[in-house]
């Protein structure tokens, strides 16, 4: 199948998140391409599309299977496989995402799981966040290899994220979420997705500037 574009995984993750909020709080067998459209201000004929990307066709005036459309979208998104990952840096936001009731459960359901967290902070080794024991960064590369670990979690200064980029992607790691305010420079075969809040800020900037 054609590898996805980066636009159309992210609609169908709000395709996929909607229906579990729609369902979380009434359940139902079916919905049109129309509904979803309408929910999330998208053309409906863009939603047809992004769902037979899939393999799904809808069924009439009836539209799509609901459980169909979210086990299809976590299969395609990979949700249905276990991603064991590390989180680089135990400061404030690293602190806060593993702390944040909910992050562990929350992103299981997504395939995500945070088994270690390191830190160079002295002060912070040996302390703990959420049941996870801080790591010295000595032991970095050592339990990415053992374990063999693909993905990564930056929320670590800028002046040392190209550093311990460059030490994740020789210990084997393919993927990085990046929340370090800086891009990073990795090798064709690894992916890095930048949360930068700037950005995010930016367009309520706008918004309320109008």
């Amino acid at each position: 199948m054609e590898r996805l574009r980066r636009v159309v995984l992210e609609r169908l993750m709000r395709y996929y998140r909607l229906l579990a909020e729609m369902t979380a709080k009434e359940p139902m067998a079916t919905i049109t391409s129309a509904q979803i459209a309408e929910a999330l201000d998208i053309d409906p004929t863009q939603v047809r599309k992004d769902l037979g990307a899939v393999g799904l066709q809808g069924m009439g005036r009836v539209g799509f299977d609901v459980c169909e459309v979210c086990r299809a979208i976590r299969i395609m998104l990979g949700f249905d496989q276990k991603y064991e990952s590390v989180l680089i840096g135990a400061g404030h936001l690293g602190g806060a995402l593993l702390a944040y009731s909910g992050f562990s459960a929350g992103f299981a359901r997504y395939g995500l799981h945070v088994v270690a967290v390191f830190d160079n902070d002295r002060s912070k080794i040996g302390g703990k966040i959420a049941e996870l024991t801080v790591k010295p960064m000595k032991e970095m590369k050592p339990l990415i290899k053992r374990r063999s670990i693909r993905l990564a979690i930056l929320t670590i200064p800028a002046q040392v994220s190209q550093e311990l980029t460059d030490r994740l992607v020789t210990a084997g790691v393919k993927a990085i979420w990046n929340f370090s305010p800086t891009q990073l420079t990795v090798p064709p075969d690894v992916l890095v997705r930048n949360e930068h809040i700037s950005v995010g800020l930016s367009e309520i900037a706008y918004h309320l500037k109008q």
